[in-house]
């Protein structure tokens, strides 16, 4: 086979270098040229300048002869046709290599890597003015191609020996005439001269960036240098992944009446009942006022429980990606925006995925036009002609990447990409630009977070583009003033429409008698729980405790009384996912006769759709206790009044609370009595739900100045990031914070637990949990290749992770731990012995310790 010199150098086994190249070149360009970004993001030279120039220089250090000699091994064996390669290059290369590189080819190590010597090379085509800091970003994005971002001060040191003989020993044995070849008809070219090399590295490798860095306070430079490191990722995995380009930057635009279609289809005229009234209004109100306040980049939808966020929240997500296609649009720019809707926790994410599925459903352009992203998430679950014919690569790439026109994820995964030095986090991080990203629940962002949240959220707004809608019953003052930036209120600006929302409503009472003179230990009040069960005959309970302990020993000790007409559940992280999809299935079945008694922890505060009498909380933060109360007469039944009693627990409340916040919330809880007092219809400790915005207001103001403002969190971090120390920064970073460390456990009782559905290439089937984890047994035991096997298990995660659970240090037995320590996960079963489950878990209330089974009746 004759080919061109452009030909010659391999990539991977099965791919010339230059076919590589045009690869990353097409799938990266098409990922920006779908993108309408600010022209102060890179100031000294375009984003596609710097594209191409990443791009053409990456993998520059693939043309050294180290690296060839181990690739072309691997297509010895990988591809013996030598298919698409230049056969006489492949076969006539190891007849001329050295014996060092036969040594380095084979062995490995540094002069055998090929990212560095990209990074120094690309310096020589970047123009002589560019300055030290982006020839540094320039470097680093490139070193750190196949790994993670460093902290910049960290970086290479350029007199060191080993640095130096490195970039000599790699420099004489690199092809620069085939390279300069595959460059011919591109912009770029490079020195030939190792010195000038080493010159135009000395601008920045000498210490005086990194000063220039330790006293900078932009945040322009980190956003830089993420955002071309994903660009770069994008095209470089996209070229192996996805071979379909055509799928990289394509949003499709929703149509404006979308949910308006749904909520006819399903539901006819506003319904009956005042609640349903109230909803349609709350809905149509904020489409009136996102009309009227397009080009805000911070919105907030503020509304009670129960009045039908979910679908204002879409709407109004789709309305705004509609005025902003038709603004670009008229600006020339074929940009369409990506919805992100990001919720607490992966429990609720496919009750609201499935609403939105239904939604698409109705519209044949929409459907596969959804995708859920999360650790759960199973990949085949999907339809419509987008997905039904993709490869399991592409589906990777196209989930992973956020390249869907909705994607429906967690804080945890939004959070991360945002401040992260992680090469898989950080892959997705250029499809923000231009994203209207929904938060639902936002209150759930840790107010340590809040000073470092809003001026990345500022960042990403003035540079990419990018929008933001806040939802939730309790909105934190989440976005700092001195950012510059107004978030618009769309239920309305004035707020005059938002206080009449909540003062209007009467669905509910929060008794505070028992925090104020009640009992603080567990037996009193259960003996207070039990007590109201038998006396309130016609109401279902929810009994909401702070410690999974706690909760247990009270499930226990009320399900021992055999109330008649009571169904006791328990609900916690403790227990296996698949059983909470059963227990809340089991809560919401409205044909049931019996009366429920739920006890749970915090785990049903955020998006689990169920609806009790009366719900017991543990002190908790105020934000916390407000969304134990949406769980309360939600849909404000006629003739009933619901009552959220708070009782104290002092103790477990500081073990999992931020102090600060609780000492807030009981000044905000007693100065609310102190108003509640001076009225004549006053009922001792009682705060009606019509008083909930104002008491909402004055705990937020608090937080805000005591717990937000000059946060030592947030500024550490924030310093991290312009001084662009990337591994410091993510360190410290913790949207999850756990203070004790977890045990990944399998639980196995076939005889016992439900089954769950997988999906394989001949259709769906049920599998009980011996055979999922025989099923995995058998992937690691029979499929050879390292690739094959990874995409085998993670087809297979989202129904083997229905049967783990995350066991506390202290609640596995001592003699497992050696082994937990070795194991994503171990395995506990029925066939006694060491490793019979029963030992430390109940199937009903989940781990304990071996010690506490007397105690718990079990």
């Amino acid at each position: 086979m004759s080919s061109s010199s452009k030909d010659r150098l391999i990539s991977h086994p099965h791919q010339s270098l230059w076919r590589h190249l045009a690869s990353v070149e097409e799938v990266s360009d098409r990922a920006l040229a779908a993108k309408t970004l600010a022209e102060s993001l890179f100031p000294e030279h375009g984003s596609n300048f710097l594209r191409q120039l990443l791009v053409y220089f990456h993998d520059f250090g693939k043309g050294t002869d180290f690296f060839q000699w181990m690739i072309i091994n691997a297509a010895k064996k990988d591809n013996p046709d030598y298919n698409d390669l230049d056969e006489t290059y492949v076969r006539g290369f190891p007849d001329g290599a050295s014996a060092l590189v036969a040594q380095i080819g084979q062995e490995g190590g540094p002069l055998r890597g090929h990212s560095q010597l990209g990074a120094f090379v690309v310096q020589t085509a970047l123009p002589e003015d560019t300055s030290s800091l982006l020839r540094a970003i320039i470097y680093e994005v490139i070193a750190r191609h196949h790994g993670n971002l460093r902290n910049f001060d960290q970086g290479v040191d350029r007199q060191s020996e080993a640095h130096e003989e490195l970039l000599e020993q790699q420099w004489a044995h690199m092809n620069h005439t085939d390279y300069l070849a595959i460059l011919k008809e591109t912009p770029f070219d490079f020195s030939r001269d190792l010195d000038v090399v080493r010159k135009r590295s000395e601008k920045f490798f000498f210490s005086e960036v990194y000063r220039q860095l330790n006293r900078n306070e932009s945040l322009l430079p980190y956003l830089q240098t993420v955002f071309l490191f994903s660009l770069l990722l994008a095209g470089d995995k996209g070229d192996l992944m996805l071979p379909q380009r055509d799928l990289v930057g394509r949003v499709r635009r929703c149509k404006v009446k979308l949910i308006e279609q749904y909520k006819t289809a399903k539901f006819g005229s506003s319904g009956k009942g005042q609640m349903n009234v109230w909803r349609e209004e709350a809905y149509q109100q904020v489409a009136r006022s996102l009309a009227e306040n397009p080009d805000a980049g911070f919105y907030s939808i503020t509304l009670p429980t129960g009045m039908g966020k979910t679908l204002t929240a879409y709407n109004a997500a789709i309305q705004l990606q509609n005025l902003l296609a038709n603004k670009w649009q008229e600006e020339n720019s074929n940009c369409t925006p990506r919805i992100i809707y990001c919720l607490p926790f992966t429990s609720v994410i496919d009750q609201n995925a499935a609403i939105l599925e239904e939604i698409l459903s109705a519209d044949s352009d929409m459907r596969g036009e959804l995708a859920k992203h999360h650790y759960l998430a199973d990949w085949t679950d999907y339809k419509g002609d987008r997905d039904d014919k993709l490869q399991y690569s592409e589906k990777e790439y196209l989930v992973e990447g956020w390249e869907y026109t909705i994607t429906v994820t967690t804080f945890v995964q939004i959070l991360e990409t945002i401040v992260s030095n992680r090469n898989r986090k950080l892959r997705k991080f250029h499809n923000l630009a231009n994203a209207i990203i929904v938060l639902d629940e936002v209150q759930s962002i840790a107010p340590k977070y809040f000073n470092l949240v809003s001026r990345l959220f500022v960042l990403l707004h003035e540079q990419l583009g990018t929008r933001f809608m806040f939802v939730t019953a309790t909105q934190p003052l989440l976005m700092n003033p001195a950012d510059g930036h107004e978030v618009i209120e769309l239920t309305d600006p004035t707020k005059a429409y938002t206080r009449l929302a909540f003062e209007r409503m009467n669905r509910i009472d929060l008794d505070l008698s028992l925090w104020l003179e009640g009992p603080d230990d567990v037996e009193s009040l259960t003996d207070l729980f039990a007590n109201a069960i038998n006396e309130e005959a016609n109401s279902s309970f929810l009994i909401i405790l702070n410690l999974v302990k706690e909760s247990q020993a009270v499930f226990h000790a009320l399900a021992a009384l055999e109330e008649p007409g009571v169904e006791y559940l328990y609900l916690s992280s403790a227990i296996l996912p698949v059983c909470r999809k059963q227990i809340i299935d089991k809560i919401k079945d409205k044909k049931s006769l019996t009366r429920k008694v739920v006890v749970s922890t915090q785990v049903v505060e955020a998006g689990v759709d169920i609806d009790l009498d009366v719900v017991y909380r543990a002190f908790a933060p105020l934000d916390s206790i407000n969304q134990s109360a949406g769980r309360c007469n939600r849909n404000m039944t006629v003739g009933k009044r619901g009552s959220v009693r708070v009782f104290k627990n002092e103790k477990a409340a500081k073990k999992i609370y931020d102090v600060a916040l609780l000492s807030k919330t009981e000044r905000t809880l007693q100065k609310q009595l102190r108003k509640e007092s001076k009225r004549e219809d006053y009922l001792q400790g009682i705060i009606p739900e019509g008083r909930f915005y104002e008491m909402n207001l004055l705990y937020m103001s608090q937080v805000s100045r005591a717990v937000a403002e000059g946060n030592q969190t947030s500024i550490d971090i924030l310093e991290d990031l312009q001084a662009l120390r990337f591994e410091a920064a993510n360190d410290k970073f913790k949207v999850i914070d756990k203070s004790y460390t977890t045990f990944g456990v399998f639980i196995d009782d076939p005889e016992q637990l439900p089954k769950v559905k997988h999906k394989t290439e001949k259709g769906e089937v049920e599998l009980n949990s011996s055979e999922v984890f025989k099923l995995m047994m058998n992937i690691f035991h029979t499929t050879e290749d390292r690739w094959e096997r990874k995409q085998q298990l993670r087809l297979l995660r989202p129904a083997l992770l229905q049967y783990v659970v995350q066991f506390p240090e202290d609640k596995l037995p001592h003699d497992l731990h050696e082994d937990a320590e070795k194991r994503p996960f171990i395995r506990l079963h029925t066939e006694g012995g060491d490793t019979d489950y029963s030992r430390c878990y109940d199937l009903t209330t989940g781990y304990f310790k071996p010690e506490e089974k007397s105690t718990l009746n079990l």
